[in-house]
């Protein structure tokens, strides 16, 4: 029963996230190559970084241990695994989103112009995929790392989104100047 309700309050939060980003629309600028490569030398994302995510959240292994009845424990001690890692995962993810944001606002301060709307569009985006990690950390948490999949893949590309916000504010400054916000950067970070 508690896990009916469960997946009903998922399910709502899951379709008012999808009525909210149809309602958004598409992105206002993309930002050039260069400095969405600049920013990823620039800042660490260690979430982004992990590249088998797919894998990680694969079923195949322990469907196929679970099906043979002696090696179940072995199946239960692999899914414990995977949920450990898949939390651990959503944590750096969660990091890196909280990185890319502070970023922006460094580069803010630093006279990089931005719109009032803009703003609150970023601070709108990171406060809706942090609250989506939540989620998903609560679910891995309860129901398992197998539960939602394809959603939990998907969760990489919160980050994305947030870097190529960070990458249009970057741009923003001529690309001669990058070395010295990576230095600064690396200072106030230190």
């Amino acid at each position: 029963m508690i896990n009916l309700i469960f997946f009903a309050i998922l399910g709502f939060v899951l379709f008012g996230s999808f009525v909210f980003l149809a309602l958004q629309g598409g992105p206002k600028s993309l930002p050039e190559s260069s400095a969405l490569q600049a920013v990823a030398n620039i800042i660490s994302l260690e979430g982004t970084s992990f590249a088998n995510a797919r894998r990680l959240l694969d079923d195949t292994d322990y469907q196929v241990l679970c099906s043979n009845p002696d090696l179940r424990r072995l199946a239960e001690r692999l899914r414990d695994d995977r949920k450990h890692l898949a939390l651990a995962w959503i944590s750096l993810l969660q990091a890196d989103l909280i990185t890319l944001w502070r970023f922006r606002r460094f580069l803010i301060h630093r006279g990089v112009s931005s719109s009032v709307s803009e703003e609150l569009r970023t601070l709108q985006s990171l406060v809706f995929s942090l609250a989506l990690l939540a989620v998903l950390r609560i679910s891995i948490y309860t129901v398992g790392p197998f539960a939602l999949p394809r959603l939990t893949r998907q969760a990489g590309q919160l980050v994305d989104s947030m870097s190529e916000g960070a990458a249009v504010v970057l741009g923003r400054i001529p690309a001669a100047g990058w070395a010295d916000i990576e230095r600064s950067w690396a200072k106030s970070a230190a």
